[in-house]
C-alpha cells in the first residue's frame, strides 16, 4: 500500500514580513528550522524500515524544509518545480498590502476556477493542472513512498488530484493546511485512495508554548 506523506514547508521570511507567498522565494526563520528538525524527528519514528523518496519544491522555503527532514532520514532532495506553490506572476517580491491593492477584480462570480490573480500569474486551472502533471510524473517514475515538501496550495491541490477530484469541483472546495504540518495519502486494500491524516501538527505543540 502506498504512503504519500505531504509536508506544508516550515515558517519563512515572508510570513513574518509581511510579503506575499507564491512564487516570492524566501528561506526560513529560525522558528522554521526548528519547527522542520520536529518534522524530521517524527517521521523517523513513524517510517522505520520503510522506503521513501524525498521530493521537494525548488523554492527556498520548500527546499530546506525537506534538507532538514532528509538529514534525520537520510534521504538525498530531489527538486521539482512543478511542486511550486500558484503563480504570483506581478505580485511575486511584492508585500500584501501591495498585492490587495493590485490583484484583478474577481467579479461577482466569486471565485472561479479560471481566475488569474495577478497579471503574467497562473490560472487557478493552470495550477491545478501543473499540480496533476506533476504528481503523475512522480507517482510513475517511483515504486516507493513519498515525502513532498510544498506549499500550501500546492499541498490541497495534492489532495484533490489523489482524490479524484473533478476540476469544477474546485469551485466549491478547499483543503486548508498549517505551516509545517503533515498530511498522509494512502493506498487502502480495496485499491481506494485515502487521505488519511490531514494537518497533523502535534510535533509543533512545544513550540508555540
Amino acid at each position: 500500500m502506498r504512503k504519500i506523506y505531504i509536508i506544508q514547508h516550515c515558517q519563512s521570511e515572508h510570513h513574518i514580513n509581511n510579503m506575499l507567498g507564491g512564487w516570492t522565494d524566501t528561506p526560513l526563520t529560525e522558528l522554521g528550522e526548528r519547527q522542520a528538525e520536529r518534522i524530521g524527528l517524527k517521521l523517523k519514528t513513524e517510517i522505520a524500515r520503510e522506503e521513501y523518496v524525498l521530493y521537494a519544491s525548488d523554492l527556498m522555503r520548500a527546499k530546506q524544509t525537506a534538507e532538514i527532514i532528509g538529514k534525520h532520514l537520510e534521504l538525498n532532495v530531489i527538486e521539482e518545480a512543478g511542486l511550486r506553490e500558484i503563480n504570483t506572476g506581478a505580485a511575486i517580491g511584492k508585500t500584501k498590502e501591495w498585492a490587495k491593492a493590485n490583484r484583478n477584480p474577481i467579479g461577482e462570480r466569486g471565485f472561479h476556477i479560471d481566475y488569474q490573480e495577478f497579471q503574467n500569474g497562473e490560472t487557478w486551472r493552470e495550477f491545478y493542472l501543473r499540480v496533476c502533471d506533476c504528481m503523475e510524473r512522480i507517482i510513475h517514475s517511483e515504486q516507493n513512498n513519498l515525502i513532498l515538501a510544498t506549499h500550501g496550495g500546492t499541498l490541497g491541490y495534492i489532495i484533490a488530484w489523489w482524490t479524484g477530484f473533478n476540476i469544477d469541483m474546485l469551485e466549491k472546495a478547499h483543503f486548508k493546511a498549517s505551516v509545517g504540518s503533515i498530511s498522509l495519502l494512502k493506498t487502502n486494500s480495496y485499491q481506494q485512495h485515502e487521505l488519511h491524516i490531514f494537518n497533523d501538527t502535534s510535533h509543533l505543540i512545544e513550540l508555540k508554548s
